[in-house]
């Protein structure tokens, strides 16, 4: 018997095929990469001078605030606030401290209350209304020059230190 002749590869359709299926993935990755090269998304928008300078003055806060040796323990009952502060020098604290409690959620359920200086370190004050059980809690002189964070705790006294709400 006379066994058939193989066709030269160029006359066969499975490399052409093959070579189309890889030539597609080649044109449709140079497509997108063309797409997002020639469109670059315009992810940062808005004023950024005023974000970077908080970032800088907030972390001037948490310097002066480890500096002066500020720790506390703040004590929520209805709507009293008790709040008792130690730093390495009790003379240098001041008068009145203005205590922001943040919503975890939205800003329409922050408020802000003043702190007023009973002697040795500790500080009461009023709140308008409970603040929620989760608050973020920032503390800071009125002139803002330091500030304490920390987070409520439901039931319990919270503890505030110079760091990140």
């Amino acid at each position: 018997m006379h066994a058939p002749s193989p066709h030269p590869w160029y006359k066969e359709p499975w490399p052409f095929i093959l070579i189309s299926i890889t030539g597609l993935g080649v044109v449709a990755g140079s497509t997108l990469a063309y797409i997002g090269l020639s469109n670059p998304p315009e992810i940062v928008r808005g004023e950024f001078g005023s974000l970077a300078k908080f970032v800088t003055e907030d972390s001037a806060r948490l310097h002066e605030a480890r500096a002066l040796g500020l720790v506390g323990r703040l004590a929520l009952d209805g709507e009293t606030i008790a709040l008792s502060l130690s730093a390495s020098d009790l003379a240098s604290l001041p008068a009145q401290l203005m205590v922001q409690f943040q919503h975890p959620a939205t800003s329409a359920g922050d408020s802000v209350a003043v702190l007023t200086h009973q002697g040795g370190g500790d500080y009461r004050g009023l709140t308008s209304e409970t603040p929620h059980d989760r608050a973020h809690v920032l503390i800071t002189d009125l002139a803002q020059s330091w500030s304490l964070a920390g987070r409520l705790e439901p039931g319990q006294s919270t503890p505030v230190e110079p760091r990140r709400p």
